[in-house]
């Protein structure tokens, strides 16, 4: 065997160090899940779970999804597209114990299916080859900063991973399975309607195969009940859905035939820029029209921070971007991945709702940020990055819980701290990630599926 055989032959194996790292993560899931699943077992009531189980329940015994959880938990509280509901119906017969611990073991595999597509795109969309040790590296660092969030997920028995899956095959099909791709952008839809925040760039992108994939998507997975409860059935739980966020962002709506029980827009626990401005607009006694605006201000001021990025690097965010040339190139594609992240991390500070546990959907922010401190540029390059990881987990890390921090903790939600350092945290990685993928020659390979 030559020399460059024998060292290729190295690089396509796990080395020691990263057999460890990989022990660490599976060892980390697999005791996190059992924890999780054990705690369901043994306080079914536990975790937000139960108010999933109970609108799958009214799918099995034939009552109204958003009212059927009433009697067991005392609230309206499903606030979902029907499609989680259906997708939870055949847990119903474990009984809410045995489904939540099962639903804990999909999860589990939910995450970490999410975590291998997100850093596998990461690392590839900066031009980087996705070597078993660089899988295994960047996913340690992402694992490391989201470990908290994971458990959390597991313990409470949410659906975070189950949004993302869709808009990260989203990502890995949208090249060479656009009408797939769209598909699933539109089923990330129908579990929460903040995936909405794709058709814009879809538009803007002239991505044509996967606009259509998105309205077939979209419509499919809204319409996909009324092969269980009828048409008309169907359409009011839409209703109910869109009355409840519209009453959410103040946009009056007769349509929701059951009470909500949301949480207002200004509920101390969100950190999205909305609920900011909203318990500023009431602690100073502002119009209402300071939310709308304000929102729109900061809207305006990140994506011109963004394109003046784009422009110091030498790069275009609109003139000559088409998804048939951001397709055919290296520095396209990493530009997809790039974007694809701010649009994630625009679902998330510009939600009506966001609490610090929902940042768990910015893994491929993260992703990209540890794919950048992998790769062999200059350090200082590096520093921006490697600076605002460890300050957007501290920002979800601190000040700590318990009485003695509950002051320190209210005012910290209270600006919505962990939200803006999302915020620096990806502009960071655009900055370091434009220079990047600028330099990346065009006949890198499209490793996508």
């Amino acid at each position: 065997m030559s020399g460059n055989a024998g060292t290729q032959l190295d690089k396509d194996r796990l080395t020691l160090k990263y057999k460890l790292l990989l022990g660490l993560m599976i060892g980390f899931f697999v005791v996190v899940t059992f924890e999780s699943a054990a705690r369901f077992l043994e306080h079914p009531m536990s975790g937000d779970f139960k108010h999933f189980y109970y609108a799958a329940y009214g799918i099995v015994h034939d009552q109204n999804i958003y009212t059927s959880g009433y009697p067991f938990t005392g609230q309206h509280w499903y606030a979902y597209m029907p499609l989680f509901a259906i997708v939870l119906s055949p847990l119903v017969g474990l009984g809410l114990g045995g489904a939540g611990a099962a639903w804990t073991v999909i999860n589990a595999g939910l995450i970490g299916a999410c975590i291998f597509i997100t850093v596998r795109e990461a690392v590839t969309r900066l031009g980087i080859k996705a070597t078993p040790n660089m899988l295994v590296g960047v996913a340690f660092l992402v694992v490391l900063v989201f470990m908290d969030k994971i458990r959390g997920e597991l313990r409470l028995g949410q659906s975070d991973a189950f949004v993302m899956i869709w808009m990260m095959l989203g990502l890995m099909w949208i090249t060479k399975r656009p009408i797939l791709a769209g598909i699933m952008i539109g089923g990330s839809v129908n579990v929460k309607l903040q995936g909405l925040v794709f058709l814009p760039w879809l538009i803007v992108r002239g991505r044509v195969k996967n606009l259509v994939g998105f309205v077939i998507g979209t419509v499919f997975f809204a319409m996909a009940g009324s092969l269980i409860w009828g048409v008309e059935q169907n359409m009011q739980y839409l209703s109910t859905m869109f009355g409840w966020v519209g009453d959410l962002i103040g946009i009056q709506s007769t349509q929701a035939v059951v009470e909500s029980e949301l949480y207002p827009l200004e509920w101390e626990r969100s950190v999205t820029i909305p609920s900011v401005l909203a318990r500023a607009q009431i602690h100073w006694g502002l119009s209402e029209s300071f939310v709308k605006f304000g929102t729109l201000a900061m809207i305006g001021l990140i994506v011109a921070t963004g394109w003046g990025l784009y422009r110091k690097r030498g790069l275009a965010l609109l003139k000559g971007r088409s998804g048939k040339r951001d397709d055919g190139s290296a520095t396209g594609r990493g530009l997809i991945g790039l974007e694809w992240s701010g649009l994630i991390v625009g679902m998330l500070i510009f939600s009506p709702q966001s609490t610090v546990r929902h940042f768990f959907l910015a893994i491929i922010v993260v992703a990209l940020g540890a794919a950048v401190l992998h790769t062999e540029i200059d350090r200082k390059r590096k520093m921006g990055v490697g600076i605002m990881m460890v300050v957007f987990w501290a920002s979800m890390t601190f000040p700590p819980g318990g009485d003695e921090f509950s002051v320190a903790m209210a005012n910290w939600r209270a600006v919505g701290g962990a939200m803006w350092a999302l915020v620096g945290l990806y502009m960071a990685v655009l900055w370091a990630g434009l220079g990047i993928v600028r330099e990346l020659p065009e006949n890198v390979p499209n490793t996508g599926a």
